[in-house]
């Protein structure tokens, strides 16, 4: 089976993970589960004819049943049937899984090469790189010359760059939503501790055992922090405390960061400022689809999370929708979903997003052991892996669309699903998730059929056709989407529960506080 987009495109689901060493489309595992369900069902009625031909046996007359005409005939042919459809049912199920198994040995094979040759030719241009600059020189200073002369020939102007890239992204449409660019950007990004190893003089292998391929002791989130540090030595990235707003209240509130936001969970019984009931009536969310339908479009001014209650106060369960990046400048803005907290949120600084985030569920009224499933589209995917590794909260479930949140490690007992898609470089940008990663990844190449926008810089990272993809997997029958999406609803019921937004704001100018790890 094929999922189908809703413009009616064909589309396939690559699903991988989830605690097992298969990788295949949703549509080769959800056959193989029918098989594996035709063959129990097969099992099932051989045992039941069992049954009837030891029923009334007299070893010297046969069976009383098989008197009747026919029936012996009948019971006999019928199992025969079962038992070719028990042996066929098995064989074509073990098959389909051996080469899911087989794709997926492959599939690991060429990523750990892939990591490794990255590796140590990130190590091998780290410890080359000043004769590098050198050579570089001649070739930089020769093309400066020609394209100046060049541009004097023709009598042509140099306009706005951002306006010329425009220009070139619009006359090539395909040039970042190429799959193979996405996955060489992933091995960069995870091979640039490797360069920086390699200027000091490590050698490879010992940069390779501490790496991301090895120990783990360096790897994207030490490089986000390399980057951050050199950054704020340049009065950018500068974290500040955060307090947060609620949309729904019937007056905004603007003051310091609430005190749970640095030190942990209120005790049960505590007051908490702003707790209440939030005032929007809400349905359950009924599948992936309707989760990414419900986060937030970030902009400037708008709120960046909502938060769900379902259940009685006593007894009740949370899921926080958190958006994506709104501002891209390097210099810290007003609201907290900006440049400053990717960077901080990477390198594992306590993020002014995550920040937020937490003090927000928090003013929501979410009790220690309530159960949290936090959803989240890009920089609010990266928090929400955050918030599941925390442990802060009962984080039982989780959803991502487009997030790089790769090197995020997450309890197997967290049952959680990242959606990325093969032509976004987003998710790419927080490098290669570990081997023993327990999380189920359902990968989808958006623009395989069809031409990008030319408007849109990144279309495959559009939390439009996130949600395009979320109703694609509801539609899928394979069978660990199929519980997450029974999961999903054993949580929060199908009574109506209650929505409220909220909008983190940057206070400007005060220390930063003791701000929570995310501690993945």
């Amino acid at each position: 089976m094929t999922a189908e987009r809703p413009d009616g495109a064909g589309d396939t689901l690559i699903v991988s993970g989830g605690g097992t060493t298969l990788v295949a489309s949703d549509t080769l595992l959800a056959e193989a589960a029918r098989l594996r369900l035709l063959q129990a069902a097969a099992e099932d009625w051989l045992g039941r004819l069992s049954r009837i031909q030891s029923l009334d046996s007299d070893p010297s007359t046969g069976p009383v049943w098989a008197a009747a005409p026919g029936a012996g005939e009948s019971v006999y042919a019928a199992r025969h049937a079962l038992s070719a459809v028990l042996e066929r049912s098995g064989s074509l199920a073990d098959a389909l899984l051996t080469a899911a198994e087989g794709y997926g040995r492959a599939d690991r094979i060429v990523d750990w090469g892939t990591r490794v040759s990255g590796a140590w030719l990130g190590s091998t241009l780290g410890m080359l790189a000043p004769l590098l600059a050198l050579a570089a020189v001649p070739a930089l200073t020769a093309g400066t010359v020609g394209l100046l002369l060049g541009l004097l020939v023709t009598g042509t102007r140099v306009g706005d760059p951002a306006a010329l890239a425009g220009s070139w992204l619009q006359a090539h449409p395909r040039a970042l939503t190429n799959p193979l660019l996405v996955a060489a950007v992933r091995v960069l990004v995870s091979s640039v501790d490797d360069a920086a190893a390699g200027r000091a003089g490590v050698p490879f292998p010992v940069s390779l055992a501490l790496g991301d391929e090895g120990a783990g002791v360096f790897g994207v989130t030490t490089t986000a922090a390399a980057a951050v540090v050199l950054a704020r030595s340049l009065g950018l990235l500068r974290e500040t405390p955060v307090s947060v707003e609620r949309f729904d209240a019937p007056t905004r509130r603007l003051g310091p960061p609430h005190p749970q936001a640095s030190s942990g969970p209120p005790a049960p019984g505590a007051a908490v400022p702003g707790l209440g009931a939030p005032t929007r009536p809400v349905a359950p969310p009924t599948g992936f689809g309707d989760l990414a339908a419900r986060i937030p479009s970030v902009s400037a001014d708008a709120p960046q999370m909502r938060i769900e209650r379902y259940g009685d106060p006593d007894d009740a369960s949370w899921i926080v929708y958190i958006g994506g990046t709104a501002a891209w400048s390097p210099v810290t803005g007003e609201q907290p979903w900006d440049l400053t907290s990717n960077l901080a949120a990477v390198a594992d600084q306590g993020s002014g997003s995550y920040r937020a985030v937490v003090q927000a569920l928090h003013e929501a009224g979410v009790a220690p052991g309530d159960p949290l499933v936090p959803v989240g589209h890009s920089q609010g995917g990266l928090v929400a892996a955050q918030l599941a590794a925390s442990g802060e909260f009962n984080t039982v479930m989780m959803a991502t669309f487009g997030a790089p949140n790769g090197q995020v490690s997450l309890s197997s007992e967290v049952s959680a699903v990242t959606v990325e898609h093969s032509d976004d470089l987003i998710p790419a940008a927080g490098g290669a998730a570990s081997a023993d990663d327990a999380r189920l990844i359902v990968r989808r190449e958006v623009f395989g059929d069809r031409m990008p926008p030319p408007d849109l810089v990144l279309p495959a990272h559009a939390l439009t056709e996130y949600r395009d993809t979320g109703r694609l997997m509801d539609d899928s029958e394979e069978p660990r989407l199929r519980q997450f999406r029974a999961d999903l609803e054993g949580l929060t019921g199908t009574n109506v529960g209650a929505a409220s937004r909220w909008r983190g704001i940057r206070l400007v100018g005060g220390p930063v506080g003791a701000a929570p790890t995310s501690g993945g």
